[in-house]
């Protein structure tokens, strides 16, 4: 597709080369002024005749024919590797003073090609992975269990007895005194002042 229109162009320039302008003196023009435009207008033409003359020595038509040749090696190796260009068909038509609030937004994954294929596919599975556990609102598996534990605890506490209940809060304080006791120390040998 995109060949059958570059072959296009290359046609379209070599017809309005073959087309030669007639070139006439305006009225009131000079001959001197005449001949200049004629010559600037000509120039490219007379290049070409100069260089078409002149003969081209084996070694600059073989050095050519081998960058031509690299040239095309590279544009396939390219291709191989990354399954050819994506973006030929997707251009956008944007209207004349049409504006843009925001940049556009990617909303679907890219296709993977060569060799970056496995290492996307992998990265859209871990994502895929993590939004799931988002979902559930577990982030791994130890929150899982210790969200488990928390129920397990609560159903224990509400079913021991008042006596039991008054004796595990009793040793909750105490284990609370003797951290703040820690603590409190811990700053009066820094140096600092402890909070009461």
């Amino acid at each position: 597709m995109a060949e059958a229109k570059q072959i296009e162009k290359k046609a379209k320039k070599d017809a309005e080369k073959n087309q030669k302008p007639t070139l006439n003196i305006q009225p009131g023009e000079r001959m001197r002024d005449f001949n200049a435009r004629v010559e600037q207008e000509y120039k490219k033409n007379f290049i070409e005749a100069v260089r078409a003359t002149k003969p081209v020595s084996q070694r600059k038509l073989k050095n050519r024919e081998s960058r031509k040749q690299k040239k095309v090696a590279k544009k396939e190796r390219v291709e191989q590797l990354y399954g050819g260009r994506d973006f030929d068909d997707l251009k956008d038509h944007v209207a004349f003073g049409e504006v843009a609030d925001a940049p556009p937004t990617l909303t679907k994954i890219p296709k993977a090609r060569g060799r970056n294929k496995e290492l996307l596919e992998s990265k859209t599975k871990e994502v895929t992975e993590k939004k799931e556990a988002a979902d559930n609102k577990y982030e791994s598996d130890e929150d899982e269990n210790m969200k488990l534990l928390k129920a397990s605890h609560k159903r224990k506490i509400q079913n021991m007895s008042a006596s039991a209940r008054k004796a595990l809060d009793d040793e909750r304080t105490r284990v609370i005194d003797h951290y703040r006791a820690k603590k409190a120390k811990k700053m009066v040998d820094s140096g600092l002042t402890p909070l009461t």
